[in-house]
């Protein structure tokens, strides 16, 4: 039937172009609604809680710590963050009190006649002052989690140039269309989950910690994510479990927009330090990096994104001596957590900058520094293995140069027009170990109608998932797509395949699903159309066989990982890219605009190319506003910026035509979620230091630090 490699239109499309799909404050609800009271102080020790004597709070459900049966802790990587503080904040919008009423202007009046009283202690609100110990706020260092790496041996330093140069980034919100939100179902004394997530098994290891019991978890139809569903709704789950629990009534939260904002996990901003020795032509002998992230005021997922950065650090540049330090540090600001690139996108904009700075300093084009340190068979990568993409690496590259002409362009730039370049990769799957330990399963059932359904933890938050995979599916079976369909993820109900993170659903989840459906495949013999296909499954059914497939992850032969060496295949594949901007500066009010963007992509077989366009094309606009737009202003630990007003998104007349092109084809299919979000900052970075021929090292680059750049 062949429909992998087509476009066949997204299931859920029509329902959300006429707005019949019900996500999660659409679902049927007759209960009470809840609301967080939140730490005002950035740092310091809870006195004392007054609860107004003039105000009736009868009528107020009311929940503490004290409330929770099982642990005060939600474990992601480590124990550390309470789902309700006890004594002590670390950060301003810390949760401290729960409330929950059947109306929402009672539940704000209760909230303000609620006083906190603190003991207020000097917070630590920059990396600078987290690593000079202002305040200990994790073990003896402030150090959630540090990496150190070393491949080759430091060349001599006679006729090598030296480059030193530190890049920042900063926070980004994820700024999905649907803010967090999660409803708890009461039943006779059991409690359902349902809500906005990425990762529904995730939800219910979290719950049961806190419950002491296994809880029901269910994913609703889900307005976006881009990782800000990855850890954080295991906590407003906690908040609706336990409010509901003590309710004995079905209970909802949805976030307002500026909450959301304000006190839910954003990008971790980076400061990365690059330090370089390279020959007259441009070519690599040392690189030295040191990245240092800023965490928040808990540990969450710092050490996996901080993994994530070390492993691209150096992108996959031949390079023989190559040293990475790098270190995730506490703060008193709400933590920090998965954002689409976990930790690549901060890194490739500084190794992309670095070999722009390489090419200024010898008056070379960055197209031809590239190519002289493009990899070779013989390259080694970041953690001391052959860089198995090298091939593909230079026939993108090539590619990319030719297609866009970017000698051309670099070479004679119009008026106040810059072009610049990213070449790039993205480890897909978990870092590491992670996919072994996940040991992810899936599992498709052969339906009454006989249909195929397909019950895997894999959620669809707006990337394609619920056309994807039945498209996997229904390529193996040679059926018509519409003849496989995805059960609701809910952990009673389907397989679990893991978190849908990291690239991963397609590569591993995919691969296994196409597996399952090999074996039911096998089961039924030949066939050759959808009628013989009912006849092959009605024979089966007589001979009484299983009516449900699986299969589970098994790591591939080859792959090797030392996590205390930090040495061998971080990721069992990388997607690939090379993205060329052309950017406009306005030389009266300095905005830039980016006037042409060519997006090359290998990330092998193609699933649903209209899709995967769709995927490069917001990755790449997010990217953008990264590089140009993003602000989150914070002031002593209090996000002052909550509000979409305030946080300025690029809209469609601030974005160009984004060409996208796919090559490696032939290739299995990799992961393609992350990879655009990597490299257009960089991209437009290094043209808009083109056009004016002056660097630009810290993101965002507003009209303002182009002025100031510019005087």
């Amino acid at each position: 039937m062949g429909v992998v490699g087509e476009s066949v239109v997204r299931v859920d499309a029509a329902s959300k172009a006429d707005g019949t799909l019900r996500y999660t404050d659409d679902l049927p609800f007759d209960g009470l609604y809840g609301a967080v009271v939140r730490s005002e102080i950035a740092y310091g020790k809870i006195r004392a809680i007054t609860f107004d004597p003039a105000f009736d709070f009868s009528d107020i459900v009311i929940v503490d710590y004290r409330d929770i049966e099982g642990r005060n802790a939600n474990v992601v990587l480590t124990d550390d963050q309470p789902f309700l503080a006890e004594a002590r904040v670390r950060h301003i919008g810390e949760p401290i009190l729960l409330l929950a009423h059947r109306s929402k202007r009672r539940l704000r009046e209760a909230a303000a006649h609620i006083t906190i009283d603190y003991d207020a202690q000097a917070p630590v609100l920059s990396m600078e002052e987290s690593l000079a110990l202002k305040q200990r706020l994790y073990g003896e260092d402030n150090v959630f989690k540090a990496i150190h790496t070393l491949k080759g041996s430091l060349p001599e330093g006679r006729g090598l140039f030296s480059l030193e140069k530190t890049y920042t980034t900063p926070h980004q919100e994820q700024a999905y269309l649907e803010p967090q939100s999660m409803l708890a179902r009461y039943n006779g004394g059991r409690v359902k989950i349902i809500g906005s997530m990425q990762c529904p098994f995730f939800v219910e290891a979290a719950l049961e910690g806190l419950a002491g019991e296994k809880i029901e978890v269910e994913q609703a139809p889900t307005g976006g994510g881009f990782g800000g569903k990855e850890d954080y709704p295991s906590l407003i789950a906690g908040y609706a479990y336990l409010l509901c629990k003590k309710a004995g009534q079905d209970v909802k939260i949805v976030y307002e927009r500026e909450e959301d904002i304000a006190y839910t996990t954003k990008r971790h901003p980076a400061q990365l330090h690059y330090r370089s020795r390279f020959d007259e032509t441009g070519k690599l002998h040392a690189l030295e990096v040191d990245i240092t992230i800023d965490g928040g005021a808990y540990v969450t997922l710092s050490p996996v994104v901080l993994a994530r950065c070390v492993l691209h650090a150096a992108g996959f540049y031949d390079c023989g001596y190559i040293r990475v330090d790098a270190r995730a540090v506490a703060t008193n600001t709400p933590p920090n957590g998965a954002f689409r690139g976990f930790g690549a996108p901060q890194v490739i904009f500084g190794i992309e900058r670095h070999m722009d700075d390489i090419a200024r300093t010898l008056g070379l084009s960055p197209a031809v520094v590239r190519e002289r340190n493009l990899p070779g068979a013989g390259s080694l990568n970041v953690s001391g293995v052959p860089i198995a993409e090298h091939a593909r690496l230079r026939a993108l590259f090539d590619t990319a140069c030719r297609e866009s002409g970017f000698d051309a362009l670099y070479n004679a730039p119009p008026p106040h027009r810059g072009v610049g370049m990213a070449l790039f990769m993205h480890g897909a799957g978990y870092t590491g170990v992670g996919e072994s330990m996940l040991a992810s399963s899936v599992s498709i059932a052969l339906e009454a109608d006989d249909s195929v359904e397909i019950r895997v933890g894999s959620v669809e938050m707006g990337q394609g998932t619920l056309t994807a995979l039945p498209q996997i599916v229904a390529d193996v079976l040679e059926l018509p797509v519409g003849m496989v369909s995805c059960r609701t993820p809910n952990t009673a109900e389907v397989a679990d395949s893991g978190p849908t993170v990291a690239s991963r659903t397609v590569m591993i989840v995919g691969r296994l699903l196409a597996e399952a459906a090999g074996q039911l495949k096998r089961a039924l013999g030949d066939y050759d159309s959808p009628d013989a296909y009912r006849e092959a499954v009605a024979h089966y059914r007589q001979r009484g066989g299983p009516l449900q497939f699986g299969a589970s992850y098994e790591q591939p032969a080859g792959i090797l990982w030392d996590e205390d060496l930090f040495y061998g295949n971080g990721y069992e594949a990388y997607g690939l890219g090379c993205y060329i901007a052309e950017v406009e500066v306005d030389p009266v009010d300095y905005r830039v605009r980016v006037v042409r963007f060519d997006a090359y992509n290998d990330v092998g077989q193609v699933v649903n190319p209209m899709m995967a366009e769709g995927q490069v094309e917001g990755g790449v606009a997010q990217g953008i506003g990264y590089a140009l737009f993003e602000r989150l202003v914070y002031e002593t630990g209090r996000v002052r910026s909550p509000r979409f007003s305030d946080y300025t998104l690029p809209m469609a007349p601030d974005l160009p035509k984004i060409s996208v092109r796919f090559l490696g084809l032939e290739g299995p299919s990799l992961g393609l979620g992350e990879l655009p979000m990597d490299g257009p900052a960089a991209a437009v970075a290094n043209a808009l230091g083109h056009a004016l021929g002056n660097a630009f090292d810290a993101l965002p680059i507003t009209p303002e630090t182009v002025e100031e750049a510019c005087r």
